[in-house]
């Protein structure tokens, strides 16, 4: 009798395996499914993206949704809308940001704690829970790449090219903080001047001051410019001297 009693609480065992297996398969069908042939799957277009998944062009642009996402272009915008400048929800978080913390581009308090989600980010709070949870910001700087990243408790929010300092006025390596937020600063030297430039982050105090600032003398960025200072377009910089706080972790490698 064991034996049997046995044999049938294996055969259950198969029986609720297998139909886990077929539901889970199942759900990965669904979520492969593009109603529209857009690029997005539909499960995408709905949890993620919040556009239609009947209509391959959502916003009427001319472009598929999956195309302008590929791109870094909001499908819901129109235009030459990006991801990183659009908040479709008002929260004071860009849909790039939302998208990537998966919080959601239509409710603006996804953990429903009365605080806007920007709100929370801009303080250093995880958005995604009641809980007060801070999270680590950071900023990387890879001078061979010229790329600088930055991130909240390990997820990117942005990436973009910058310039950092010549060879003969290298940027600093290591590991810094932000020391100071410096709306306006003006740069200068023997036979060049830059006032009234924007968004300036100081990091680090070797002889001279650096700072991670926006440039608009050049545009050029992914190639070494400056005297030492990180120089990042103005078309990034605000967002992230916005975001950034004193203290916020500054890490340079080469």
């Amino acid at each position: 009798m064991s034996l049997i009693i046995k044999a049938a609480r294996n055969a259950a065992g198969v029986t609720i395996a297998l139909a886990a297996v077929f539901f889970y398969m199942q759900s990965l069908q669904a979520a492969e499914v593009d109603s529209d042939g857009d690029g997005l799957s539909d499960t995408a277009e709905t949890a993620t993206y919040a556009t239609d998944p009947a209509a391959a062009d959502t916003d009427g642009d001319g472009f598929k949704d999956g195309d302008e996402v590929t791109r870094g272009y909001s499908p819901r915008h129109g235009g030459s809308a990006r991801l990183t400048e659009v908040d479709s929800d008002k929260d004071y978080l860009p849909d790039a940001w939302e998208i990537a913390l998966g919080t959601g581009l239509t409710n603006p308090d996804f953990d429903g704690d009365k605080f806007l989600d920007g709100t929370e980010v801009r303080a250093g709070y995880d958005p995604r829970t009641t809980a007060r949870t801070r999270l680590e910001k950071s900023i990387a700087v890879d001078i061979f790449s010229q790329k600088l990243t930055y991130s909240l408790g390990g997820v990117a929010l942005e990436s973009f090219p910058i310039s950092s300092g010549l060879p003969g006025t290298p940027t600093p390596t290591g590991e810094f903080s932000v020391l100071a937020k410096v709306p306006v600063k003006h740069y200068g030297g023997s036979n060049w001047s830059y006032p009234n430039t924007k968004w300036n982050l100081h990091f680090a105090t070797k002889n001279l001051r650096y700072y991670i600032h926006g440039a608009y003398w050049h545009n050029d960025f992914g190639k070494p410019k400056s005297h030492g200072c990180v120089n990042v377009s103005y078309s990034n910089m605000e967002r992230l001297y916005q975001w950034a706080q004193v203290g916020t972790k500054v890490e340079i490698t080469s």
